[in-house]
Parts: C-alpha cells; sequence; structure tokens
C-alpha cells in the first residue's frame, strides 16, 4: 500500500513545482507592391506599308502585391501616340489578365485601347511571392496614308497605388 501513496505524493509535488511563461510575438509584413516590365524600351520598325502591326506580348509585366484591392495605371506621355514634332502615330495597347481573371476585378486595356486618357486593372487578390505576369500586346492600325518618315517616340507609364 506504500506504493500508490507515494506515486501520489510524487504527482503532487510535481505538480505543485510546475511554472509558466508567456511570450507575446509581433512580426510587422513590409508591404510589397510593385509593378515591372521586362523591357525598358521597344524598338517597332514600321516599313510605312500600311499594313498593321500587331505584336502579341510585346513586353511582359509583372505585378507582385501583398494586398487585396490595388490599381496599376498605364498612361501615355503623349495620349497613345509615337511623335516626330507634329507628326503622330497613333497606337493601342491591351493587357491580357484572362489567365488570372480571378484576381481580376476589373481590365479596362482587356482589348486594344488607345491611352488618350489613363486607364486601369483593378486587382483584388494579393500575388504569390513570384508575381503575376501579363503580356502586353501593341498595335498600330493599317493606315492609308504614308507617315512621315524620321524617329517618332512615346513614353508608357506604369504605376500601382493601393488605398
Amino acid at each position: 500500500m506504500k506504493k500508490p501513496f507515494l506515486l501520489v505524493l510524487i504527482g503532487i509535488l510535481a505538480a505543485s513545482m510546475a511554472w509558466g511563461a508567456t511570450i507575446n510575438i509581433t512580426a510587422n509584413v513590409s508591404q510589397i507592391l510593385d509593378v515591372s516590365v521586362d523591357a525598358s524600351t521597344w524598338t517597332i520598325p514600321l516599313d510605312n506599308s500600311g499594313t498593321a502591326i500587331t505584336n502579341a506580348s510585346q513586353g511582359i509585366l509583372t505585378v507582385k502585391a501583398s494586398k487585396s484591392n490595388y490599381t496599376v495605371t498605364f498612361s501615355s506621355t503623349n495620349s497613345g501616340a509615337l511623335k516626330n514634332g507634329t507628326e503622330a502615330i497613333p497606337y493601342k495597347i491591351q493587357v491580357n489578365t484572362s489567365a488570372w481573371t480571378e484576381g481580376v476585378q476589373t481590365n479596362n486595356l482587356s482589348s486594344y485601347t488607345q491611352l488618350t486618357t489613363p486607364q486601369t486593372i483593378v486587382f483584388k487578390k494579393k500575388t504569390p511571392t513570384a508575381g503575376k505576369t501579363f503580356g502586353i500586346d501593341f498595335n498600330i492600325e493599317a493606315y492609308t496614308e504614308y507617315y512621315v518618315d524620321g524617329l517618332y517616340t512615346d513614353t508608357l507609364g506604369i504605376t500601382v497605388s493601393a488605398p
């Protein structure tokens, strides 16, 4: 009969020697909100034949976001035209987000659009850490009058913002 009493006594002593501690852990997670492109210069050969030019995936846009509900805005310095002095060649772009429909709320560039005003893509989901990539397609429609020869340029701006 002494063994059960001894086991109970050891159990009581062990319970009375228990201790406790708490650790409060906080992590300050950095915001990731970034857009990048695969090339900072596009060279478009234009042979002045009047034939339309359509370059699917002229560029690749990569979006990285650690939050939901953010907007990518595309704008053009020359309102969607390549310019040489007063001469202009209108062009259009589109951004294909169809492979990630669950992450996109609105894509105002889902079809070829001239950037006469800034156009947006509104995303509703955060991206994987590798980001999401989308093709940027380029188009100059067929034309019936020659363009004046020379170098034409425009600057396409792409920004990302979140509320």
